[in-house]
């Protein structure tokens, strides 16, 4: 049994007097009305159930997302765990405030603490585990603790990430549009935005009026022109998918360009950035701009991460094809298990399977010619890598 889940179990959580959000609003220079119109949407749910204990959701594919590679498979078995998501995966979990809830995060907690807290979502707020940090905490067992003792550290987390999440300006001027894009994501802006408004005008009497700039394309903008802006930053050499969703990816990939160009990085398409967009010079055609000679070396020695790693993998099958073929010299019959480095390449065998189960049908059950042939699928698969990132390098995908 997991302490920290059998001291959540407990329960004991209190709820807050709103003080949190009156000190919130005077740290962040915001309207304290339209930091409670915020929470009331974003946090509609009760932080606690009847029994004191904190309101949970677990998510089965966070979870595998968030376990070491090793524990995966257990947690499939076990039931805990699955690569993707579905609504099939809350089956048997029951209602907000049900023990078969707590039951399941017992589980996934007693597998491994850390990925299991993680992976689940917590109070009024229902902020997932894994962002424990982006609400000011050091480890999600201490957020979820906080979250379990009252409602104002609740409270106080949430407008912390929305802080951190880049928000804050957006909350300055009541702009919900932004707000509902980044956290509640693509397809739902105006719904949420709308309940946001509705809620602004209940607690104050009057319609919320955005202090922004009518007309400019910022975080949660959409349609036509949101795409024709991020056409024009790919034509330039920023990589963004053109999908008339202004997102967080466009608006990193905006300020990069703002940054480049010595403008205001507020990631909001104004006059002047407008201007500048359209007379920009994209960043391959730019003096001292092309980037035709360059080389894996060079991504090497930049500390490239994609490079690093697909170095890694590139080792590992020159040991298995060295392993393969001196095992088939030798002509031994049974391999060691508890070798590390043949553990390794097997890793990767569910990788590349695809692409050299025509080579297996031709060996059989020689196992050496099988580590072999994975050993050299891994190299080619590692230059492949290697090769498409530097492809993308001197098309200047990669930005900041």
């Amino acid at each position: 049994m997991n302490d920290i889940v059998s001291k959540l179990r407990q329960g004991g959580g209190t709820q807050s007097d709103g003080a949190v959000i009156k000190l919130a609003a005077v740290r962040m220079q915001a309207e304290e009305a339209v930091l409670q119109a915020i929470i009331e949407v974003e946090s509609a749910g009760r932080p606690y159930d009847d029994k004191g204990r904190l309101i949970i959701l677990t998510e089965k594919h966070v979870f595998w997302r968030e376990l070491p590679q090793i524990l995966r498979a257990k947690a499939q078995r076990l039931g805990l765990a699955v690569k993707k998501w579905s609504r099939a995966n809350y089956n048997g979990l029951g209602g907000s405030g049900s023990d078969a809830r707590w039951d399941r995060l017992e589980a996934m907690a007693d597998l491994h603490e850390t990925a299991g807290l993680r992976s689940a979502s917590y109070g009024g707020p229902q902020i997932m585990g894994f962002n424990a940090e982006l609400c000011g905490y050091p480890s999600v067992q201490e957020f979820v603790l906080a979250f379990a003792e009252n409602e104002a550290n609740q409270a106080e987390a949430f407008l912390t990430y929305l802080e951190k999440v880049g928000l804050l300006q957006a909350i300055r001027t009541k702009d919900f549009r932004a707000i509902a894009r980044r956290y509640n994501g693509p397809g739902q802006v105006s719904r949420y935005a709308g309940m946001m408004q509705a809620a602004y005008k209940r607690i104050t009497g009057r319609s919320a009026v955005s202090t922004e700039q009518t007309g400019f394309l910022r975080l949660g903008s959409e349609g036509y022109r949101v795409k024709a802006l991020q056409e024009r930053l790919v034509a330039l050499g920023y990589h963004v998918k053109p999908d008339s969703d202004f997102g967080p990816a466009t608006r990193r990939q905006l300020i990069a360009f703002q940054v480049d160009n010595g403008l205001a990085a507020d990631g909001v398409v104004g006059p002047i950035t407008s201007e500048a967009l359209e007379t920009a010079v994209p960043i391959n055609a730019q003096p001292g701009g092309t980037r035709e000679n360059m080389t894996v070396k060079d991504l090497r020695k930049s500390g490239s991460q994609t490079v690093k790693q697909a170095d890694r993998l590139t080792n590992l099958g020159v040991v298995g094809m060295a392993i393969g073929a001196i095992g088939e010299m030798l002509g031994i019959s049974h391999l060691t298990s508890n070798v590390k480095t043949l553990q390794d390449v097997t890793a990767i065998i569910q990788q590349v399977s695809a692409s050299i189960d025509p080579v297996f049908a031709l060996i059989g059950d020689n196992k050496f010619l099988a580590i072999l042939a994975i050993g050299g699928a891994v190299v080619f698969l590692a230059h492949k890598i290697k090769q498409r990132r530097l492809h993308d390098a001197k098309e200047w995908r990669h930005i900041g």
